[in-house]
């Protein structure tokens, strides 16, 4: 695997989720290559790891507002390939269960809940219905195609105002040596149903009649594509640092939407860690 990458662990009940969401969040739905997973193979014994984060966010999909926050950070990664982790949710990697050793170093495939942001009521324009939060589900497949080459993927459904959106997103993730560190290089694109493209960026005729917009109907198809630079250095067994910038452009009828106020978004996150 990338040595750049983390991995993350598995089935907690949703109020687990939604604390992890309070340290999480950055992960709305404009956060694009977020919901890939940077994993390496699960470690010998079960590990755990705390900190603290500090993230810089867009407000609401298509904000131009950013929000700023410093935030515990944990995280629990377990033999089997199950995970708990403020970076990346609450899920199971399956092929360390199913699959030889060698295997599971170069493939994660399994499932994790994943807390998606709405639109707060001071960033939503009167007349338009609000968009809360959510807890998705998403399967995820990853292959390290080459030495420094991973391939991700991920399916996610029960976003939106009734649950019923769904998102696909792929990309590819390559490193670049520097000394004993290696900086991650990733580029991915999501394309998302009617349902949660509406959500985060339709008006509706009643929501046009109250707030004076005109009515938008986004149409299913791609929504975003975004690129990111990552890195973690350690500087001994048990302290690191890691952080993220990513920046992805909204295209289609989600940039087009009178709800876009910037089709950039962009994120930041930098994390100090113990290991345990």
């Amino acid at each position: 695997m990338l040595p750049f990458t983390r991995t993350v662990l598995g089935t907690l009940s949703t109020a687990v989720v939604l604390y992890m969401a309070s340290c999480v969040m950055c992960a709305d739905d404009s956060r694009a290559a977020g919901s890939l997973l940077l994993m390496d193979a699960p470690p010998a014994t079960a590990s755990w790891s705390g900190g603290l984060t500090a993230r810089n966010w867009p407000s609401a999909p298509g904000g131009r507002e950013q929000s700023n926050g410093l935030l515990p950070a944990f995280e629990y990664l377990s033999p089997n390939g199950a995970f708990v982790s403020t970076d990346l949710g609450v899920g199971w990697n399956v092929v360390p269960l199913l699959a030889s050793p060698q295997t599971a170093k170069d493939w994660q495939i399994g499932a994790r809940l994943w807390p998606q942001f709405g639109r707060p009521k001071r960033l939503t324009p009167n007349g338009v219905d609000r968009l809360g939060s959510r807890v998705t589900t998403e399967a995820f497949a990853n292959v390290q195609a080459l030495p420094y080459l991973l391939l991700q993927s991920g399916v996610s459904w029960g976003s939106g105002r009734h649950h019923d959106g769904a998102q696909l997103e792929i990309g590819a993730t390559s490193g670049i040596p520097i000394g004993d560190d290696v900086i991650g290089i990733s580029v991915a694109a999501t394309a998302a149903n009617a349902a949660h493209l509406g959500s985060s960026y339709g008006i509706g005729p009643g929501e046009s009649r109250a707030s004076g917009l005109p009515v938008w109907r986004p149409r299913a198809g791609w929504m975003d594509w975004s690129i990111g630079v990552s890195g973690e250095h350690k500087f001994n067994e048990r302290w690191s640092v890691s952080g993220q910038w990513l920046t992805a452009r909204l295209i289609g009828d989600a940039a087009h939407s009178p709800l876009t106020k910037s089709a950039t978004q962009q994120s930041i996150t930098l994390s100090v860690w113990r290991r345990f």
